[in-house]
């Protein structure tokens, strides 16, 4: 899977400098956190404009590592930043609340604030979850066990200090977020003087809430909403985000109302934003297609020492890169950029973003188009060079390489193990093994069984039905496999394939019969 690089534009300090902005982005961004500087992608500037300038609602719809919860997160610290300004800050109480469906991705988020404000003690923050300990020596002696460091002095660590002074930004998940509207120990999230500073509603991966489970989370916000603002409109800012919500603008009309029943407030298809990606035409000329052993000798630079921009470019010459291409390279830029300038014009390239810019593919069939001319064997590993080249191409630093791609791996539970015993029909004189159902064989077109352990001794059986025609026994296979059928099923040992085979290895307590290869379990 690829996702194409996203449009940039307008830098946060650039945002700082006409006003949309606070200025104490200039104290609270870092390079490896939230760079000052580098351009924000164009959906992030729009969604934060959308609330900073219009205090609309938001709902960013793009897919992932596009920057969702950077566009939210600068709309959070922007609006503390001015409370801060105004002298309000100092009061405690919760400004925004970021729901998860699941703990895991709220605890994403706790490290990515850990960084992020690290050095702005200012704002506050939490994580309020059923991993969340009562005490806070309990919770300070579980934090430095996990983290082999002390907590930032802005982290609320435990319950006790949270209800005693609720932070600004609160991380929970929506089945915690109902013990909280009911718990009275809880109330000063939401009463009182720490309860009335409530600002914004962040739905994280919004698309899960659908069906039965979307109407129990959309009553659970207009309690929490009755709670805090006595169900006004427009006293909350509330955001959405989701990579899988709608195919687009077509969408937008359904994503907004989608959003307006889940959280009772107003939505347009204006407030929905998705990515504004770079067409592949912008990557300039085409010089014509790679061989598929430059991917190979590009890659294998790799692996030893990290190659110069000298040896990028003598293995481009030795297979046939056009001299202008080659020529045209700063050798004084870092090897990632002389990458970019050999990739950015080959025609291979431009084939496999576009062929990944909707879709995933899978790797045997995108292998197979992509490099007719090898086989299969082949033709995969070169795709895979030059993936591998293309997620290391960038034209600077701080911007995404030429494709941003990513292996997905599936595995699924076996169906159990399955076996043909008729060897003298395998040209290996072998019985067969498969992990998946088989009715007949797909060598020699016999019976396969169903392969099964006794959980007690441990010994493998098959399983069978038993008949007995014109004096001669016979095994068949059961229709169903283990325990689909009513009538009671028959383990059997084959023994002409277990030359390690004894009785005496079975339980007491089991009747074994020998009738020549066969033994009854």
């Amino acid at each position: 899977e690829a996702s194409p690089p996203f449009r940039t534009k307008n830098s946060i300090a650039d945002l700082v400098e006409e006003g949309v902005l606070h200025t104490g982005f200039q104290v609270l961004c870092a390079p490896d956190t939230l760079p000052y500087e580098r351009p924000l992608y164009i959906h992030q500037e729009k969604a934060i404009r959308n609330v900073v300038e219009h205090r609309h609602n938001l709902i960013v719809a793009t897919g992932t590592g596009s920057g969702k919860t950077e566009a939210f997160l600068i709309l959070i610290l922007d609006y503390l930043m001015r409370e801060e300004s105004a002298g309000t800050l100092g009061q405690p109480g919760v400004r925004a609340l970021l729901l998860y469906p699941m703990n895991a991705l709220a605890n994403d988020q706790l490290k990515r604030l850990r960084s992020l404000l690290q050095n702005y003690p200012a704002i506050t923050f939490g994580r309020y979850t059923g991993e969340t300990e009562y005490k806070h020596s309990t919770a300070l002696q579980k934090y430095q066990e996990e983290w082999k460091s002390e907590p930032f002095t802005n982290e609320l660590i435990s319950r006790d200090e949270m209800r005693e002074s609720p932070p600004h930004i609160l991380l929970t998940n929506y089945a915690m977020l109902e013990y909280l509207l009911l718990r009275p120990q809880d109330t000063e999230l939401f009463d009182g003087p720490t309860g009335k500073h409530w600002r914004f509603i962040v739905v994280d991966e919004a698309h899960v809430y659908d069906g039965a489970s979307g109407i129990e989370v959309a009553m659970l916000l207009r309690r929490l909403k009755d709670r805090i603002v006595e169900s006004k409109e427009n006293r909350l800012t509330c955001i959405a985000t989701s990579a899988t919500l709608g195919e687009g603008p077509k969408d937008f009309p359904q994503a907004a109302e989608f959003a307006q029943h889940l959280f009772g407030e107003p939505f347009s298809a204006e407030d929905v934003f998705e990515a504004d990606r770079k067409n592949v035409s912008e990557l300039g000329e085409v010089w014509g297609k790679g061989a598929p052993d430059l991917y190979a000798d590009l890659d294998n630079l790799f692996d030893d020492n990290e190659p110069s921009p000298a040896d990028i470019i003598s293995v481009s010459q030795k297979h046939a890169v056009p001299a202008h291409i080659t020529r045209q390279i700063n050798q004084n830029q870092d090897v990632n950029q002389t990458l970019y300038a050999i990739l950015r014009g080959d025609q291979r390239l431009h084939d496999l973003q576009i062929r990944l810019e909707r879709n995933p593919e899978f790797l045997t069939i995108i292998a197979a188009e992509m490099f007719p001319e090898l086989d299969e064997p082949t033709a995969q590993e070169a795709i895979i060079h030059l993936v591998n080249l293309a997620v290391r191409a960038r034209p600077d630093k701080d911007s995404l390489p030429l494709i941003p791609a990513r292996y997905h791996v599936f595995a699924r539970a076996l169906e159990g193990a399955f076996a043909c015993f008729n060897k003298d029909l395998h040209e290996d004189g072998r019985p067969h093994l498969f992990l998946n159902r088989h009715e007949k064989c797909p060598d020699c077109g016999s019976a396969v069984f169903e392969i099964a352990t006794c959980a007690r001794c441990g010994i493998i059986y098959i399983v069978a039905e038993e008949e007995t025609e014109d004096g001669t026994r016979h095994l068949h296979v059961p229709k169903g496999g283990i325990g689909m059928e009513s009538r009671p099923l028959n383990f059997f040992i084959h023994t002409k394939y277990l030359p390690d085979f004894n009785e005496d290895n079975l339980v007491d307590e089991e009747t074994v019969t020998d009738t020549d290869d066969w033994l009854a379990h």
